[in-house]
Order: structure tokens, then C-alpha cells, then sequence
């Protein structure tokens, strides 16, 4: 499939370097001049990362045919010299349009990156998967006909599952956008932010804050089972436990019934100076609730119509704190007064910051969330093309990585580890209330 890159947008590019994609097996260079300028103020917290609920992966392995590495397209301008290529794997062709709408923002994420960082010896080979597996597979055999050293995606988990199959045949890692966890290892990496990590950030800064009760009230299905065990496995390894939880299938009603049931442990309406006295006071869990904070994994208007249900049946924040994944990280959080006062987890405010106002510089729109996955993939290659080439010992450096969301690194057995902050929710925004780290612990993998 031929991928059309926008010269339009590329001309817009504050600044650039030279650059090179290799769309339909052909070499394109183009050449911008460089200019320096002070980098604006960062902006808050980006939108979450759009939330995929992704079908159960086949297990049963396909049989490749003995690999023969190939190669390798070479731009005629790099003849001679070592190169390093990365192949981009996205469901340009979906018949899904959000699917597409995806993949376009990747794209131009991974282009942004290659503008701002990439060496000349780096090139991005952009592949259509269509969204399938076994259009993954045939992307993954065209990438390495085209001498992939790193895969790039696919979005997918199963199609990600596909891509490492043939891939690691070739001894290729696969960075993958996928949240699915089951996917990772054996060469298949995750580059996404699985909500595990937020909700582990969050539940352990509240456990630091006194925290032991905690409850659990969200949707039913994948995701919030996801999230309700990495309450309750979190909870525990901090010391605390899941002292309650109910789940819903769909909307007003049966959030209703789920915010009575969670009510009936045994709660009371504050009197008015109870309230001023809570309010005017830094908030402490209560020793005598049945729950002392609680789990809403909610977004946008669902968060709005569920967080109001819980004071409605007495279960008040002034007393609760309420908790929430990356699904609160947008302005209709903050609009709600339920919320003020209500704790997430995110990625590093100043980086991804810096990475919106580069995007929309160069672009014209904000990024999606999850297009800084894509930006993150090449700088992994740059680091890979300015150092000692790809390879899986290098990606597992227990030090890590620095991106758009911040810090980062890679276990072995292909999850992700990233350093989160925790944000309180105000009025007038998001308020950093422990930072992000500069640095990893020492591994313990």
C-alpha cells in the first residue's frame, strides 16, 4: 500500500533536519533548516490514552518458513554506510474511521520525532496491517524484506501477537502500542501505559497517606475488571485490602443500584459544620468508615453522571477520597465539583507537555493520547542509530529511557515500567502532588 505523506505538513515543521521515509519501497529525503527557540511553558496533563478493549488472542502459534534476511532498502545518498531501519505497522487501511484517525496521528507523531531527533542514518518504513493479524504478518515479512532492525506497533494485540511471531524468527524486537499484557515477551515489548501502572501509582501513594480500606465501583467488562484487580493486588502489597466493590453494566440505573449497594456498608450525611470542619482541615482517612477511599474508572461524561451518585447516597468525598486512572486526565474532570479533590496517577506534566506544543506547532491539533507512543518508538531508534544498533540487551537497560510521557523502561519479559505522577484534580485544573521520578530504582527483575 502506498502511504502518502503530507508536504504541507512537513513544510509547516518549526524546525528539521534531514529526513528520511521510505514509503512504497521508494526513498524520499527532504531537507529543512534548523532553528533554535526558548521552548514554551509546559501545558497540564494530556487527554488519556483512548481505552481499547481487544479480543482474546489466539494462542495457537502459525509456522513461519525458515528466515533469510535480507539486505535492505538504502536511500542511494546512504550507500555504503550503516543504517538503521524502522518499520512503522499501523491500521492505515481499518475499516473502522477512529481506527484510521489512529493511525494517522501515530504516523505523524513517529514523523515528529524523526523531524526533531533523527539522525540521517535512520529510516522509517511505514506498513499497513489493515488492523487483522495476518495483515500484520504480511506487514511484519514486507518490513524485513524492506531490512527492519526494530518493528514500531502494530497497534493491536493481536495483530502485535502476529507481528513478534515472525519477527523474532529474525531476532527483530517488536514495540508494540497495544495495552494487552498478555502479549508481551519473547521479543514483543509494550510501549502503552496499561492501566495497572496507574492504578498501582495512585493506590500506593494513598496507602503512604494513611490509606488500608479501599472500594472499588466501576463498569463491568474487561476494563474494569482489569482495574479492579489492580486495586485489590495493589491494596494488599501495601498493606491494605479491597474492603468493597460493585460493578455495572450500563448506564444511569444501574450505576444508581451499584452507588446504593457500595452506600449500604454504612454511611451517614455530614451535618453543615461537620463539613466546614473537613473542609477547612487536611484531609485524613476516617477511622470508622467501611472503606476509606474509592475507585471510580470512569472518563469524560460517564465519570460525570457516576461520581455524583456516591455523595447523593452519603458517600462524600470530604469523608472518601476518590481515586481514578487515566480516564480523569481531561477538562471535564475538572468541571466537576464531585471530583475536586479527587487523585490519578499520569505521565510526567512537563514532558508530555512538551510533546503537545510540538505536535500542534508542527500539526496544527493536539496529539491523541496515545500518539506519543508512536514519538517515544523513534526515539528508541535514534538512540539505537547514534549508539551500538538494536538490540533486546539494549532495550532492557535498567536505567531506561527519557520520552514524551517521561521516564520509562523495559522488563524482560517485554512489560513496561514508567515513572507516573500523581495529580489531585482543582477547579483550575491539575495539581502535581508527587512527582514524577528522574530516575528508577534499581531493578528488581
Amino acid at each position: 500500500m502506498l502511504i502518502a505523506v503530507s508536504l504541507r505538513a512537513l513544510r509547516n515543521f518549526p524546525r528539521g533536519l534531514l529526513t528520511r521515509l521510505v514509503v512504497g519501497g521508494t526513498a524520499i529525503s527532504l531537507t529543512a533548516c534548523a532553528t533554535t527557540a526558548a521552548p514554551p511553558p509546559a501545558p497540564p496533563p494530556s487527554p488519556p490514552p483512548a481505552v481499547v478493549i481487544e479480543p482474546e488472542i489466539d494462542p495457537t502459534p502459525v509456522q513461519e518458513p525458515e528466515p533469510v534476511r535480507p539486505r535492505g532498502v538504502t536511500p542511494r545518498h546512504l550507500e555504503g554506510q550503516e543504517v538503521v531501519r524502522a518499520a512503522l505497522l499501523l491500521p492505515f487501511s481499518h475499516p473502522n474511521s477512529a481506527a484510521r484517525t489512529e493511525a494517522n496521528n501515530l504516523l505523524r507523531a513517529a514523523e515528529l520525532a524523526l523531524f526533531e531527533h533523527g539522525p540521517e542514518t535512520l529510516i522509517l518504513i511505514p506498513k499497513d496491517t489493515g488492523g487483522t493479524a495476518e495483515g500484520a504478518r504480511e506487514a511484519t515479512r514486507a518490513a524485513i524484506d524492506d531490512g527492519a532492525d526494530l518493528i514500531l506497533g502494530p497497534l493491536f494485540g493481536d495483530a502485535a501477537q502476529a507481528a513478534g511471531r515472525v519477527a523474532r524468527r529474525h531476532d527483530i524486537p517488536v514495540l508494540s502500542f497495544s495495552t494487552n499484557t498478555s502479549i508481551a515477551g519473547d521479543g514483543v515489548y509494550l510501549l502503552s501505559l496499561p492501566p495497572e501502572q496507574e492504578v498501582a501509582r495512585v493506590t500506593q501513594y494513598a496507602s503512604l497517606r494513611g490509606v488500608e480500606r479501599f472500594a472499588f465501583i466501576g463498569p463491568g467488562g474487561a476494563y474494569g475488571s482489569t482495574v479492579r484487580d489492580a486495586l485489590s493486588d495493589n491494596a494488599e502489597m501495601n498493606g491494605g485490602y479491597l474492603a468493597a466493590e460493585e460493578s455495572y453494566v450500563g448506564g444511569v440505573e444501574a450505576m444508581t443500584s451499584a452507588a446504593r449497594r457500595l452506600a449500604e456498608l454504612g454511611f451517614t450525611s455530614l451535618e453543615a459544620e461537620e463539613a466546614l470542619e473537613f473542609r477547612a482541615s487536611e484531609w485524613e482517612p476516617s477511622v470508622d468508615a467501611p472503606f476509606q477511599a474509592v475507585m471510580l474508572p470512569e472518563g469524560g461524561t460517564r465519570l460525570r453522571t457516576l461520581g455524583p451518585l456516591l455523595p447523593y447516597h452519603e458517600i462524600d468525598p470530604l469523608v472518601i477520597r476518590f481515586l481514578g486512572t487515566g480516564l480523569w486526565n481531561n477538562e471535564e474532570s475538572r468541571r466537576e465539583p464531585v471530583l475536586h479533590g479527587g487523585w490519578f496517577a499520569g505521565p510526567d506534566a512537563e514532558a508530555n507537555g512538551a510533546f503537545i506544543q510540538a505536535f500542534e506547532a508542527a500539526f496544527g491539533d493536539e496529539p491523541s493520547g496515545i500518539a506519543s507512543h508512536a514519538y517515544d518508538g523513534v526515539l528508541l531508534a535514534v538512540f539505537f542509530a547514534n549508539n551500538d544498533g538494536v538490540s533486546r540487551r539494549a532495550l532492557e537497560d535498567p536505567e531506561g529511557f527519557y520520552g514524551a510521557n517521561g521516564l520509562f523502561r523495559f522488563r524482560s519479559d517485554g512489560q513496561i515500567e514508567r515513572g507516573l505522577a500523581v495529580f489531585e484534580v482543582r477547579r483550575n485544573g491539575f495539581r502535581t502532588i508527587d512527582p514524577a521520578p528522574r530516575q528508577f530504582e534499581p531493578a528488581a527483575f
